[in-house]
């Protein structure tokens, strides 16, 4: 389970639709509670076909 200070990062990503980008998986990691977490399937970017379509230009 996610710490108090991950908790506060999901919810400001979530409040300014931040999202990560990435086809690695991510780890955040808190140091002070040495809490460790992948990043939450609601958080990773999936481009749309437009934006595929950009990328290959």
């Amino acid at each position: 389970m996610a710490c108090t200070h991950l908790n506060q990062l999901y919810k400001l990503c979530q409040e300014n639709q931040l999202s990560f980008s990435s086809s690695d998986l991510v780890r955040i990691v808190c140091k002070e509670c040495e809490a460790e977490e992948v990043c939450p399937s609601t958080l990773v970017h999936q481009p749309t076909s437009d934006e595929s379509e950009d990328s290959d230009a």
